[in-house]
């Protein structure tokens, strides 16, 4: 199973997620960095303190094993997908 590395990443900052992640493909691994993203957004105190230029400087990096950029996962993607409560 390949392994992804995922990245917060705005024009002034790049933070590694903790965990490398073991996913079957780049698809599963854009889900989990859209959850990512929707996460921080609820948890960080002054996000919607930011205007929206602001906001859609931020994305998710997805990096594979060897360090090359796969996929870039803006924050916007997040919003707009309903959430899973939503679903149920």
């Amino acid at each position: 199973m390949p392994s992804y590395n995922l990245f917060l990443y705005n024009q002034y900052s790049r933070v590694r997620y903790p965990e490398t992640l073991d996913l079957p493909d780049v698809d599963a691994a854009r889900d989990v960095a859209q959850k990512v993203a929707k996460v921080f957004m609820e948890v960080v105190p002054y996000w919607r303190d930011l205007s929206p230029d602001h906001q859609n400087d931020f994305v998710v990096e997805i990096v594979d094993e060897a360090g090359g950029l796969l996929l870039t996962v803006p924050f916007s993607e997040a919003n707009s997908k309903p959430s899973e409560e939503a679903v149920d």
